[in-house]
């Protein structure tokens, strides 16, 4: 009765109408963190299980050094020991054995996994059926989790070895296994990161042995009750399923309640209105940036470069094109690892951006190590060798790896607009057949200077 004695009936109905669009603005705000939090769970969920699918992987193939060094010796156990250690290089690692015939005869360590010697893999237990998969198909198989005889719980590879016979058949030698202790198996792929991002996680299969669903591990944070989304984790001849979900629900977040109290509070609709504007401007420009910037170098990537060059070919501006590629960088990634690898890259990207900051237009990584520098207008050859001469002076100065013998080096080619080409296409195709000619007499001098020593 207040309000009608205090309101007229014409603000009466409009403080209806305003209460009715708040409300359905801090609605609309509420879903719209929910799809974005849920863009974002997917976007991780999808990162952390390629982490655990690599790190398990790269686990379970160290049994492939010990089938080869018995596929060598036509079966015969030659230096079990030796082999073994250089195996059993992670924590996670608990032991490696080997199976003739699916009994249990050797196991490295020793000492605490006595227990296993004599074990039949095909008799009645835990893991005989991942056993007799292995054998039945010929390759690796993962098994587990399941109890161990000598105590505690993991996940184990078998892998099959196969030997020839003189009539062209093979037969079956029996089994190599390694045995990784679960969970610690996981504490590559930093799961435990998860919480630090609000969110929980649970990884369940259905169980070979009972048919029953098995949670495999689980965070204390991760609420089935919430929209959580799963995915499929095939890892080998296992079946897991990788779950993620926020822990806490809508309501326990305080913007969503934020988002409510403006809403009923008609005089801030329009601050709400304006506020999710720019949270869908933000939004798209994220979004450009990922279409248009490779993730590592924070360079253009090849869509925003060609975009780029069409804008400059369009203007027919004069411009440079520099086509780069970083020598043996496939060496650097097997030798030193992709880590390394990268390093290498940033370290090209920054020297580039530092010596060519006063006259490059736009930069950008193309490829795996190729990249393209575009400079518009004119510039004098004194003005090119001298910088780039100074980019190679200073990546021969720089040791990113272990190994003093090796230099950072790249090619380049070189082509004009529109002295060179007069399209895209053109242009690049002088500029790499530049760099080939470039790289053809680096090999020439490495190997020369091979020769050499």
């Amino acid at each position: 009765m207040f309000l009608f004695n205090f309101f007229s009936r014409r603000s009466l109905i409009l403080l209806c109408i305003l209460l009715f669009l708040s409300t359905a603005a801090s609605l609309f705000l509420v879903q719209r963190k929910f799809e974005i939090e849920q863009s974002r769970i997917e976007m991780i969920i999808l990162n952390q299980s390629t982490k655990i699918t690599n790190v398990l992987s790269k686990l379970l193939y160290k049994t492939q050094a010990l089938s080869s060094l018995i596929i060598q010796n036509n079966g015969e156990i030659v230096n079990f020991e030796k082999a073994a250690l250089a195996i059993v290089d992670d924590p996670a690692i608990l032991n490696v054995l080997l199976a003739p015939n699916g009994i249990v005869q050797d196991v490295y360590p020793r000492e605490g996994n006595e227990a296993v010697l004599g074990l039949d893999f095909f008799s009645e237990g835990a893991g005989n059926k991942e056993a007799m998969q292995a054998k039945e198909t010929r390759e690796m198989v993962l098994g587990g989790p399941f109890p161990l005889v000598q105590g505690g719980e993991a996940i184990v590879g078998r892998l099959p070895i196969y030997l020839p016979q003189e009539d062209g058949t093979e037969y079956f030698w029996g089994l190599v296994s390694v045995t990784l202790k679960f969970p610690q198996a996981l504490d590559g792929a930093e799961l435990n990161s998860l919480s630090e991002r609000g969110l929980g996680y649970e990884i369940w299969r259905i169980n070979p042995d009972t048919n029953q669903r098995q949670v495999i591990a689980a965070s204390p944070f991760f609420n089935a009750n919430t929209p959580y989304i799963e995915v499929p984790l095939q890892i080998l001849n296992a079946e897991w399923t990788f779950c993620v979900s926020p822990i806490k629900f809508w309501y326990q977040y305080l913007e969503s309640w934020v988002y409510i109290f403006i809403g009923v509070i008609g005089s801030l609709l329009i601050t709400a209105l304006i506020q999710h504007a720019q949270d869908l401007g933000s939004i798209r420009h994220q979004l450009e940036e990922i279409v248009n910037k490779d993730p590592l170098t924070g360079l253009l990537n090849r869509r925003g470069l060609f975009e780029t060059l069409t804008g400059l070919v369009d203007a027919n501006k004069p411009f440079y094109l520099f086509f780069f590629d970083l020598n043996d960088f496939k060496y650097i990634n097997d030798t030193f690892g992709h880590a390394v690898g990268d390093n290498v890259l940033l370290h090209f990207t920054k020297e580039v951006l530092l010596r060519t900051q006063d006259f490059s237009y736009a930069f950008g990584r193309i490829g795996g190590d190729e990249f393209i520098l575009l400079i518009q207008g004119e510039v004098t050859d004194e003005e090119i060798d001298k910088n780039f001469h100074e980019i190679h002076q200073s990546l021969q100065a720089t040791k990113l790896v272990n190994d003093d013998t090796f230099k950072i080096s790249f090619s380049m080619g070189i082509a004009h607009y529109p002295h060179d080409g007069h399209n895209i296409d053109e242009l690049i195709h002088i500029a790499d057949k530049k760099m080939y000619a470039d790289k053809e007499q680096y090999k020439i001098i490495k190997g020369s200077a091979k020769r050499k020593e």
